[in-house]
């Protein structure tokens, strides 16, 4: 019997065809083209808030961080009151929000990988989905100041509108090096920390537990995007195949549950 050679998959890919398969539940009114781009507009456009919130307040941790910090304390002084926090909370609660960005992250790749799977599928001359999107109302949209366009008479000499485009891309993912530079930043501080013998315990394992999950932000994005072997899943195949069986009977079933 021959089995089906393993398949390499990210589990970006798997999110997506997961949301596949959900909007073809949905009623046949709303599985149109144009329902699809609306969908995938506002779900893109609220994971980029997101992550710019999760950024945001990524950005005050830093500053809170390099100001503030003598030594193993965060340190506050107002007149002539002083208040202090050991540093290694604030680290290990920064950590966790680092986390969250990430976890953000992927959300928000996988939002803008589905929307430009969906603007791929409409191949019409002249037509331009982010003008539709600006037509159908989307509010806070620059498609008119973007460079690239749909024109099947005219060719520019130069490829101005593609190197500006690239560009422009090149400096999105650029504001990305201060968020990844920050988390090393946690994950070098934390171990400072965990290894001073001064420090007491408990600050000890709340920066262990943070640099744990410093590293595994990195890890998470890495392996979220990463392709991964995959194999098929006999019994959920033959199961699900069942349950839409009017009497949920099928000729070999007791052989399967044999088998299990």
């Amino acid at each position: 019997m021959t089995h089906m050679a393993n398949k390499w998959i990210s589990i970006k890919k798997l999110k997506a065809h997961e949301f596949h398969t959900t909007l073809r539940r949905l009623h046949k009114k709303e599985n149109t083209w144009a329902r699809r781009f609306e969908i995938l507009s506002e779900l893109e456009t609220n994971a980029i808030q997101h992550f710019i919130k999760l950024c945001s307040q990524i950005l005050l941790s830093y500053l809170v961080l390099t100001s503030l910090r003598e030594g193993n304390f965060l340190k506050v002084s107002v007149q002539n009151f002083e208040a202090s926090v050991p540093a290694a909370y604030f680290l290990a609660t920064s950590s966790f929000l680092y986390l969250m960005s990430a976890v953000s992250f992927c959300h928000l790749s996988v939002a803008v990988s589905l929307k430009a799977n969906e603007c791929g599928k409409m191949l019409l001359p002249g037509f331009s989905t982010s003008i539709f999107g600006l037509l159908r109302g989307k509010k806070d949209d620059i498609s008119l100041g973007l460079t690239m366009y749909s024109n099947s008479f005219l060719r520019e000499k130069l490829p101005t509108s593609s190197f500006l485009s690239f560009a422009m891309l090149l400096g999105i993912f650029a504001m990305l090096i201060p968020v990844g530079a920050f988390g090393y930043l946690l994950l070098t501080q934390q171990i400072e920390i965990m290894l001073d013998a001064t420090v007491p315990i408990v600050e000890r394992i709340a920066v262990l537990a943070g640099s744990a999950l410093a590293a595994l932000s990195f890890a998470y994005v890495f392996l979220f995007h990463l392709p991964l072997p995959t194999k098929k899943h006999v019994n959920g195949i033959r199961w699900n195949f069942l349950y839409y069986l009017p009497n949920g009977r099928h000729p070999r079933i007791d052989h399967w549950i044999g088998r299990n």
